[in-house]
């Protein structure tokens, strides 16, 4: 009785562990699993997430003693102005090291909590973003593993109809062949689609944090799903304040600008470090105008993938049954005798492509969609400089 109670305790325990279907021996773990409960599970394993918000604090720590010796500093070149034999050494003269002591290294460290929570912003929109793309990739691979299981199924009537058509005397033995080599041709196109999809699995196996031999029943399907108007002016605008590799440039100018202005009060324009720090304000203004720019170029290329993904796909989804419907009158067609076998073999091939370009369409359309609502672009500098500032910072 107790064990019969043990076994239903466990099944009702296992129903709600986030839809684990137990293995049975030499059989993978197989998890279902929606968008949303991937991203969940990824952002609760990721120990980055964890370490960001260290970082966070350890540079607010960092701030706080900064603006403690600024104040020292300060107090202490305070009383050696008004009292020069409190400081016979004259270490409290006004010089540069004191200059940044006071100003620079807390405006550093100020640069440094900044990016600190910029950092951990787009840490986790870059960990939903990542994990999104992995859940896309399963689903492109399962829909293309579909369409040649399909494609499969075709070629394999395709020869049948052929043999048929031999044995009647109608066609010749070479379009039994033909055919033969076309399905030999889809079981192979069939075993690289379905190498894809458990390369695909691992990939999102390893965004998830858990063991890469885990199967997934994904529970989301791909959808298309038409988004409004963007006004990419206003989008910009907010995204300029967010961005990691502008808001880096921003702060890093800020820093150059406070050190030129310590170095000119002690040195003037014919000094060396007067003009390495005028240099410095130069490159800091430039480089912040590339990244302003950068940003506004993946913005506008996004977008603009987004809209030509949106018509390619519905032109495609039109396309699609218009190749099925050619496909199909190409065999009756072969079947009657009017058409030959090489005719019906393009007539399916051109519909085994739309269906395949219609699928890349999709997946760059939601893809596209991703990137524009996180506002990290891939292949961009801003992905780029958000994961050198957070190496840079120990995040």
């Amino acid at each position: 009785m107790w064990k019969k109670v043990a076994a239903v305790v466990l099944v009702w325990a296992l129903a709600f562990m986030g839809g684990v279907v137990p293995a049975a021996a030499g059989e993978k773990e197989v998890m279902s699993l929606s968008l949303e409960e991937a991203i969940k599970m990824a952002l609760d394993r990721n120990p980055e997430m964890s370490l960001n918000q260290h970082g966070i604090e350890k540079a607010k720590v960092g701030l706080r003693e900064a603006k403690s010796n600024a104040k020292k500093l300060e107090d202490a070149m305070d009383e050696a102005s008004k009292d020069p034999q409190q400081d016979p050494l004259g270490l409290y003269n006004v010089t540069v090291q004191n200059l940044f002591g006071v100003y620079v290294t807390p405006r550093q460290a100020e640069m440094g909590v900044v990016l600190a929570e910029i950092g951990a912003s787009y840490g986790e929109k870059g960990l939903r973003l990542s994990v999104e793309k992995s859940y896309y990739d399963v689903l492109k691979a399962e829909a293309d593993l579909a369409n040649k299981e399909a494609a499969l199924e075709r070629a394999r009537e395709q020869l049948r109809l052929a043999q048929v058509s031999f044995q009647a005397g109608v066609v010749a033995k070479n379009d039994v062949m033909g055919a033969q080599v076309a399905v030999t041709a889809g079981e192979v196109e069939l075993a690289s689609s379905q190498n894809e999809l458990d390369l695909a699995m691992m990939g999102l196996a390893k965004a998830l944090g858990v063991d890469l031999e885990t199967g997934f029943e994904l529970t989301d399907k791909f959808t298309f799903s038409p988004v409004a108007e963007l006004d990419t002016g206003s989008y910009i605008k907010e995204l300029l304040e967010t961005d990691l590799g502008v808001v880096a440039a921003r702060e890093g100018l800020a820093v150059a600008e406070i050190s030129f202005e310590q170095v000119a009060k002690i040195y003037t324009p014919n000094v060396y470090s007067y003009r390495k720090a005028f240099h410095d304000v130069e490159k800091a203004k430039i480089q912040l105008e590339q990244a302003r720019t950068d940003l506004v170029f993946n913005v506008r290329q996004s977008y603009l993938n987004l809209r030509t993904a949106e018509k390619a796909y519905l032109l495609l989804e039109e396309n699609a049954k218009f190749a099925e419907e050619t496909a199909r009158l190409a065999s009756l067609r072969y079947q009657a005798g009017m058409a030959t076998r090489l005719e019906m073999e393009k007539a399916y091939d051109q519909l085994n492509e739309t269906e395949a370009q219609r699928l890349s369409m999709l997946y760059n359309y939601n893809l596209a969609k991703s990137q524009l609502e996180y506002g990290i672009f891939f292949g961009s500098t801003g992905v780029s400089g958000a994961a050198g500032a957070q190496d840079g910072m120990g995040l």
